[in-house]
């Protein structure tokens, strides 16, 4: 059985891993409990920091706070159901529970505002193009920051990758 394994072609196996993946993320199970168009956003010229408002300032970038959606989202823009989402939340004085899906490895220290602030690094870089995303992230987006990427671009940058810059 195991050589009729090690007898794929690695294009095939390849080909296999990305289909495994997308049925992964697919699958997750995760709703989010707002339908979040990050597209439909960025049009109205918001930035990541406008909703991610700890990413400069601290190690984890913040989920948006139901005061940041209100500033816009206070009274009706629409007939939309998750904007009336949004008010009813308000009502009760709670935040909006999103589901956080982005995580480092335990080992594994990670500072937004280092890599925001003082590497002015652009949220695509390690998120992807959210200006596009017309659904809520359900799906990690950060599994493929391995720590051989992190190296490599450590080293296109001029950053440190002594061991303890990263592993506290």
């Amino acid at each position: 059985m195991r050589r009729a394994i090690l007898a794929i072609p690695p294009a095939l196996l390849a080909g296999l891993c990305v289909v495994a993946t997308s049925f992964r993320e697919a699958s997750t199970g995760i709703v989010q409990p707002i339908a979040f168009d990050h597209a439909r956003h960025h049009e109205e010229d918001l930035a990541c920091l406008d909703c991610h408002s700890t990413a400069e300032t601290r190690p984890y970038a913040s989920l948006p706070r139901i005061a940041a959606c209100l500033v816009c989202h206070a009274e009706p823009k629409g007939d939309s159901p998750e904007e009336a989402k949004l008010r009813e939340f308000a009502e009760r004085k709670e935040e909006v529970p999103w589901v956080q899906v982005n995580r480092m490895p335990g080992h594994v220290y990670f500072s937004h505002a280092v890599h925001v602030k003082l590497a002015q690094m652009d949220c695509a870089v390690c998120h992807g193009d959210m200006t596009t995303a017309n659904r809520p992230v359900t799906a990690s987006q950060v599994e493929h920051l391995t720590m051989r990427r992190c190296m490599e671009c450590h080293f296109e940058q001029g950053a440190s990758n002594d061991c303890l810059a990263c592993h506290k």
